[in-house]
């Protein structure tokens, strides 16, 4: 399945495109209808408001409320206190139809209601409803379809997505991998597992996992995707010959033809050279059609290119999706979660095709408007780190921050010791007192750590993406490309930042009272604490 555009209507719904999406009130009422931070009167109120205006609203309301999740037992509640019935609908099929659209495409309600919506939409409109889902969510941000097959849900919208050629070929071999691990019935195989095996685009190392993954459910289903690996001499010869040894284990026959075969395969450099110019030559022929187009509808053509062009760069760093829970995994101290954040980060950052689409719309953008192409296109970087815009935090600035939490501690307790006195036990006041000074400070350094790391996906969320695509929407390709290097060094800086935040929560601070300055008669008690031995008075 090739990526459409949204459809200007879905079956069995008259309502147009530019119709299906919730006016400003509708929107605000959805998501706090869902936000459980809000007061119960803000919610109840949204709830009814949605009752009141009825028809798609009321729909998009009664699925919130109605969608399992982690959600629903607080909506649930809502629903009770608003007296507001959706046991009987009265809206028809054709306004749920939009309702889910709603819920859909509205920013600020939780990522896993969109994604439910979503679905629905597809299930309810099969390949339109895909179209619709794709246009509502953000475009890079479809890795959900894997969890959602493993959970049971999505599994024919992530069908659909998987045979998607305009979705990103290693989120669609993510999905494909859960996919294969899926229980289909005996002796079905998906379409789409069958193309993403065959895909010549994809690394051999996926392609094989995936065919593994189908035999290890149901090893005979596997014995065409083997054989498709086997013969596909741009494979890696290691990845074909244990697909080869895997076909001996159920079809040996099969195993022994396409060992056999090997000896008749061009070599990998050949195969890669003839699919090159196979691209070339569909690319010849595409540019050759193109020419003998009227100019007008090329324009149009380039305008909407652009846009997509755009629009997908929009959405690649969109804070609805790219690390949008860093701060509760932060809070958590879940470092698996932390750790895939940080790799979403940079993994949007490194990736070679923001660089292409840049590259691409400055040469759409010269054919259209006739512009002189960036003098600094491809090399012109951040100069200096003042620049960069963006926090940096070092080792030794975390460690001298440490030592002056300490310091001030230490200080505190001095002063309240020169005012009141010591306790009757001065050793045990001091190992109160640092314990108390190390936890503080521990914790301190954590919450420095992670505030830091938070600082950096908002800077590149809210700041320094948008910066870039405002740049390439203005043409300015010098200046996005700037913004894109700034962008890769923020990944680096976020790197090293959660490496700070994972040996500030592993480790335990202590810090030495002695390395300060001190009064004599203090001095005096802290050596002798440190030693273990008596005070003049007998005290320890």
């Amino acid at each position: 399945m090739r990526g459409a555009e949204r459809p200007e209507l879905l079956p069995d719904c008259d309502v147009p495109a530019q119709r299906r999406q919730p006016d400003e009130l509708i929107a605000t009422c959805l998501v706090r209808l869902a936000d459980g931070t809000l007061d119960d009167n803000w919610r109840t109120a949204s709830m009814q408001a949605c009752m009141i205006r009825g028809g798609p609203a009321l729909a998009a309301a009664s699925f919130v409320v109605q969608t399992p999740g982690p959600w629903f037992e607080d909506v649930q509640r809502i629903l009770r206190l608003s007296g507001a019935q959706v046991e009987r609908p009265s809206y028809s099929p054709a306004e749920y139809t939009v309702g889910l659209s709603y819920v859909a495409g509205t920013k600020g309600l939780p990522a896993g209601l969109r994604h439910r919506a979503a679905d629905a939409l597809v299930h309810r409109a099969n390949d339109a409803g895909y179209a619709e889902a794709r246009h509502l969510l953000p475009k890079n941000g479809w890795s959900w379809l894997a969890d959602a097959v493993r959970d049971g849900w999505a599994v024919w919208t992530a069908n659909l997505f998987a045979q998607d050629e305009t979705a990103a070929l290693t989120t669609r071999m993510r999905v494909g991998r859960a996919l294969a691990e899926h229980k289909h019935p005996a002796g079905y195989v998906p379409t789409a597992l069958e193309r993403l095996v065959a895909h010549q685009g994809a690394a051999s190392e996926d392609r094989l996992a995936l065919a593994v993954a189908v035999g290890q459910r149901s090893p005979n289903d596997a014995i065409g995707l083997l054989c498709c690996v086997a013969s596909d001499p741009i494979v890696q010869a290691g990845h074909r010959m244990q697909a080869i040894e895997l076909l001996d284990e159920t079809d040996p026959l099969k195993a022994q033809e396409m060992r056999a075969l090997q000896t008749r395969l061009p070599s990998a450099r050949a195969a890669r050279d003839l699919q090159r110019d196979a691209v070339a030559h569909a690319e010849h022929e595409a540019a050759a059609r193109r020419d003998r187009e009227a100019p007008a509808p090329t324009m149009e053509r380039l305008g909407s290119k652009i846009a997509e062009l755009l629009d997908n760069l929009r959405d690649r760093g969109s804070a609805d999706w790219l690390a949008d829970h860093l701060d509760d995994h932060i809070a958590e101290g879940d470092w698996d979660q932390v750790a895939q954040d940080i790799a979403d980060i940079c993994g949007l950052v490194r990736d070679e095709e923001v660089d292409s689409s840049l590259l691409l719309l400055e040469v759409l953008t010269q054919i259209k408007h006739g512009d002189e192409p960036s003098q600094t296109l491809r090399g012109s970087g951040v100069e200096g780190e003042g620049h960069l815009g963006f926090p940096r935090l070092t080792r030794q600035e975390l460690d001298e921050y440490a030592r002056a939490e300490a310091e001030r501690s230490w200080g505190i307790w001095r002063g309240l010791v020169e005012e009141y006195g010591w306790d009757d036990d001065q050793f045990s006041e001091l190992e109160r007192k640092t314990d108390e000074v190390n936890q503080d400070v521990g914790e301190s350094l954590c919450r420095k750590a992670g505030d830091h790391l938070r600082a950096l996906q908002q800077h590149l969320v809210w700041d320094l993406w948008p910066a870039l695509v405002s740049a390439a929407e203005q043409r300015d390709y010098s200046a996005a490309h700037d913004h894109l290097a700034a962008a890769r060094l923020l990944g680096d800086e976020a790197e090293h930042a959660e490496a700070l935040w994972r040996s500030a929560t592993l480790g335990n601070y202590t810090f030495d009272p002695l390395t300060l300055s001190w009064p004599r008669d203090f001095w005096l008690v802290l050596e002798q604490w440190r030693r273990g031995t008596p005070g003049p008075d007998g005290q320890g």
